[in-house]
């Protein structure tokens, strides 16, 4: 927790910050309505705190089960599920086992083997040993099943909102 207490939440444009604000007033209202109604039977809220304006602390709930709305629905908010998996292979199906796959994020010492884990994740970008919120211009951006329309940025643009439809015109009619 000690990582996550010195998380600077603020203004984005200070270069400290780390957590800025939510991005309209309803959003933030669902995210407090998870965070509330996330503190069922077992899960326990382990850090949290009240929102400023728009600013809103990284809230930690465990032990969060796999099925839980906070492991299956997309927050766009920084509530972070600790759920605890048997093995690597147990934790790639939790990973795996969502409707969504916009962005995932694998911690490693290992890159080889992080590299090898983040190819089996079912989503449409992996960061290793960084957030998972990240774009690069040339890069392609979008997600996997229910999480997004397609990819974005370069190329990859044309391709996902265009489609080859060739026609012919022979002058007259026939």
């Amino acid at each position: 927790m000690n990582g996550v207490k010195q998380l600077k939440v603020g203004n984005p444009a200070e270069p400290d910050t780390v957590i800025g604000p939510i991005i309209n007033q309803s959003q933030l209202d669902g995210l407090i309505q998870k965070i509330e109604s996330s503190q069922d039977g077992n899960v326990k809220l382990l850090y949290g705190g009240k929102a400023d304006g728009l600013l809103l602390p990284p809230h930690v709930f465990s032990p969060v089960d796999g099925s839980h709305q906070l492991c299956q629905e997309e927050t766009f908010g920084p509530l972070v599920p600790v759920t605890v998996a048997e093995n690597e292979d147990h934790a790639l199906q939790l990973a795996n086992d969502t409707h969504h796959g916009l962005s995932s994020a694998v911690f490693t010492e290992n890159m080889a083997r992080g590299l090898n884990f983040a190819r089996g994740i079912y989503a449409g970008m992996t960061h290793i040993n960084d957030i998972t919120v990240d774009d690069q211009p040339l890069a392609p951006f979008g997600g996997e099943k229910n999480s997004g329309i397609g990819r974005f940025n370069g190329d990859y643009i044309m391709e996902e909102f265009t489609r080859a439809h060739w026609i012919t015109w022979q002058g007259t009619g026939q």
